[in-house]
């Protein structure tokens, strides 16, 4: 069983670690190579803490099929929240674009790093 370290910006870590957000969009070029059954690091940009996670789904959607599925398991209550959210990230994004998801469920224990 291999481990990776998928990194998110700090203000998803309580949706993380609440279990609201149990899935993560990646662009091609920052996929993570997992298969379902993988174990994860969630790290978080300028917070000490990391969430433990095991992959349960990966695919890819192109970004005009994203819906309110992929919303809500991104922590959000609309599609177009999540599309505002990820636009910030990835600001010339186009109707073609794929883009990655890992679905995942979170192990329960969390840790400061270095610890």
């Amino acid at each position: 069983m291999k481990i990776v370290a998928i990194k998110f910006k700090k203000e998803f870590y309580p949706l993380i670690r609440s279990g609201v957000k149990t899935q993560t969009l990646r662009r091609p070029s920052g996929r993570a190579d997992v298969v379902p059954g993988d174990f994860a690091v969630c790290v978080f940009e300028d917070c000490p803490e990391k969430i433990f996670i095991t992959i349960t789904d990966v695919g890819y959607k192109m970004w005009k099929t994203l819906n309110a599925e992929d919303a809500r398991r991104e922590g959000f209550n609309s599609v177009d929240d999540l599309k505002k959210c990820l636009l910030k990230i990835y600001p010339d994004i186009q109707p073609w674009d794929r883009f990655y998801f890992y679905c995942f469920e979170v192990e329960g224990n969390t840790e400061k790093v270095g610890e």
